[in-house]
């Protein structure tokens, strides 16, 4: 049996060249835990430097090559609508091959996505491992064409019943033991020559998280509790991936990796005591990094952190739920780049309390932060998010079809939509300015004569750079 993983495509589909050279973790995770079982594929389209305007033939050729027996995808709100037309595309070439979705989408907004998504059999909600081993050992003699013929056997499933009616199986119990999973499979890529060694440096070591940000999804889900890797686990993963990819750089996903002080400085330790220590990053809070984890991560490696700060206003932070002083968001960038620690920093404007005048105290705090980079975002009512429902209730938009964060699709301010999208522009070119001259004074650093002459380049009049 073969069962083909795909990750819908995003830049593949623009035909400019451009990658995305990151392993998608998810899939990853539920291929090994069916690679004992049968022959497991994954398609990811936008590792391919792809260039012309014929995206999809490419994919589906590719799809139809590889003659699976089941096709998996996969599909956050940004992805759900490619992942669709994914599933469409193919239907029309293999009519009998059955199709399952998981992910965030699937799991948040099940019914909607099988109404929205005709050609899309099968939704595995929440952690999929377990449910997708018990499909593949189902197939084909527990199917029914496309569908399982028994489908309340397996839990976690949406499906349709025979009126058409979306419907669930009975919901499966949560995996309590990370490790008792098995690493993420790394093998079977359909198109291996566009993978480079960075392509590799993904881990995640939690799942879940207690915290409830109006603007995660996480909170709402059935899996949210929070559960680790033990640090022989981490270490092990860290081993493999330097050893069978030479990986130069390693990035833990996790939202808050230092959740846990004790996991932290076992996850240190783990790596010393192997000596494993390659520059890596991490995504954290402000106020869970203390002094001590601060100094076991950079004793083995760690060379940047990224804050999710996401408001520079006191109001701000205790209207999403991310409750801290600002000074301590303040003292965990110092403390991070006093040890020579990059620090960069995510924020988001747009929050439906939030005027112009507002917007402009949190780009202010911002560029006081001294951060060697800021991302900024337009606050987007994700499905299954508290920010969602609070924008439902007072009747303004949801999360546009297809989701781009760094621009303002959804206007969720008292403000007009003119005055927003300026607010947002003039915020976006103050950003813009700090992050270039941060990176020039970088590279005046690290190689003056170069920095010189990009501030040498001659001035492009505006009418001359648009044409």
């Amino acid at each position: 049996m073969k069962l083909l993983l795909v990750d819908p495509p995003e830049l593949f589909l623009r035909g400019l060249g451009h990658t995305r050279q990151v392993q998608p973790l998810g899939l990853a995770y539920v291929g090994a835990a069916v690679a004992d079982l049968c022959e497991v594929g994954f398609l990811l389209p936008d590792t391919r430097a792809y260039v012309g305007d014929d995206p999809w033939t490419e994919i589906i050729d590719a799809v139809v090559a590889e003659r699976p027996d089941l096709l998996g995808l996969t599909a956050v709100t940004a992805t759900f609508p490619a992942a669709a037309e994914l599933a469409r595309r193919v239907r029309a070439a293999l009519p009998s091959l059955p199709i399952v979705l998981g992910g965030v989408h699937a799991s948040t907004l099940p019914a909607q996505s099988l109404q929205q998504a005709p050609d899309i059999d099968l939704l595995v909600v929440g952690e999929g491992e377990a449910t997708l081993r018990e499909l593949v050992q189902a197939f084909p003699a527990g199917f029914d064409g496309r569908v399982p013929r028994e489908p309340d056997t397996i839990g976690g499933l949406w499906l349709r019943a025979a009126d058409g009616t979306p419907r669930a199986t009975p919901p499966r119990s949560l995996l309590r033991d990370l490790d008792s999973l098995a690493p993420p499979l790394r093998d079977g890529l359909v198109w291996p020559q566009d993978v480079q060694p960075v392509f590799y440096q993904a881990l995640v070591t939690t799942r879940g998280c207690p915290y409830h940000c109006i603007y995660c999804a996480v909170p709402g889900l059935d899996n949210a509790r929070t559960r680790m890797h033990g640090a022989e686990r981490v270490a092990d993963e860290v081993a493999g991936l330097r050893e069978r990819y030479d990986v130069p750089y390693v990035f833990f996903h996790d939202s808050v990796f230092t959740l846990s002080r004790k996991r932290t400085l076992a996850v240190a330790e783990a790596l010393a005591a192997r000596d494993l220590r390659i520059p890596f990053c991490i995504q954290t809070r402000a106020d869970r990094l203390g002094d001590d984890e601060l100094d076991a991560l950079v004793g083995v490696g760690l060379h940047q952190i990224f804050f999710g700060v996401e408001t520079g206003t006191a109001e701000g932070l205790r209207r999403i739920r991310k409750e801290m002083p600002l000074p301590t968001i303040r003292d965990a960038i110092a403390r991070t780049r006093h040890r020579g620690v990059r620090a960069s920093g995510f924020f988001m404007v747009g929050w439906p309390w939030e005027d112009a005048a507002a917007i402009a105290e949190s780009i202010d705090f911002a560029l006081s932060l001294d951060l060697d980079a800021i991302s900024l975002f337009s606050a987007t009512p994700l499905p299954g998010t508290e920010l969602a429902a609070m924008a439902a209730a007072a009747g303004r938009e949801g999360a546009p079809q297809s989701v781009d964060f760094r621009r303002p699709q959804v206007n969720l301010t008292a403000m007009t939509p003119q005055a927003y999208a300026q607010a947002y522009a003039e915020a976006s070119a103050r950003v813009d300015a700090y992050n270039q001259e941060r990176m020039l004074a970088t590279l005046a650093a690290q190689q003056p004569a170069v920095a010189r002459a990009w501030h040498e380049l001659p001035t492009v009049p505006d009418d001359e750079a648009a044409a």
